[in-house]
């Protein structure tokens, strides 16, 4: 009985060390749609007409992701503070996706960018949003919210395993794929009515 007990402790050991990281991955996403809240993803350009999108916003949003994510996991979770342009990819595992909302009642007016659809704006490439704009709709059906606006922060880490251990490699993939979403309001993107 102790080696199966020795396993169980193990796997259970295992699963603490993911959920911490999991916690720091939900509080990065929080804090980066706090601070997103409060910004415009869409700039005038020099006429003073909106252009989409704004890649200000969207540089702010991802360096504020990968500077919560390090102090939150104090210093566990490694992502370049600030990358130079283009963003240098190779030491991060995972990503941040961004996304804003329009919306009128409760249907997506649009998605900001416009025209990436269900994509997002991603740090790296590697991952889209998984949240499309059907799922923001059945999320909002029924909930009458007249001309409001939404920012979507959702990051990804891949999680390795910390203790490595073969007996929990044939139950649980290594990498494991930790995902976070946080919506916020953000009147910046809200729908100007029509007169």
């Amino acid at each position: 009985m102790l080696p199966i007990l020795l396993m169980l402790l193990s796997g259970v050991i295992e699963y603490g060390f993911m959920l911490n990281f999991y916690l720091d991955i939900i509080d990065a996403a929080r804090e980066t749609a706090r601070f997103s809240a409060n910004d415009d993803p869409i700039r005038d350009d020099a006429t003073g007409n909106p252009m989409d999108p704004n890649p200000a916003f969207y540089d702010r949003a991802q360096d504020l992701a990968k500077q919560s994510l390090l102090s939150a996991s104090d210093g566990r979770i490694e992502w370049p503070e600030f990358a130079p342009e283009p963003v240098d990819c190779s030491d991060i595992h995972g990503d941040v996706v961004l996304s804003a909302f329009s919306v009128l009642g409760d249907t997506v007016d649009k998605r900001f960018p416009v025209g990436s659809g269900d994509a997002g704006v991603s740090m790296c490439g590697n991952y889209t949003s998984k949240m499309t704009i059907a799922d923001v709709n059945s999320t909002l059906s029924g909930s009458f919210i007249p001309n409001s606006g939404f920012v979507l922060i959702e990051i990804f880490y891949e999680y390795d395993m910390i203790l490595g251990l073969p007996w929990l490699k044939p139950f649980v993939p290594d990498p494991v794929i930790l995902y976070a979403y946080s919506i916020m309001p953000n009147t910046t993107v809200e729908p100007t009515p029509t007169p």
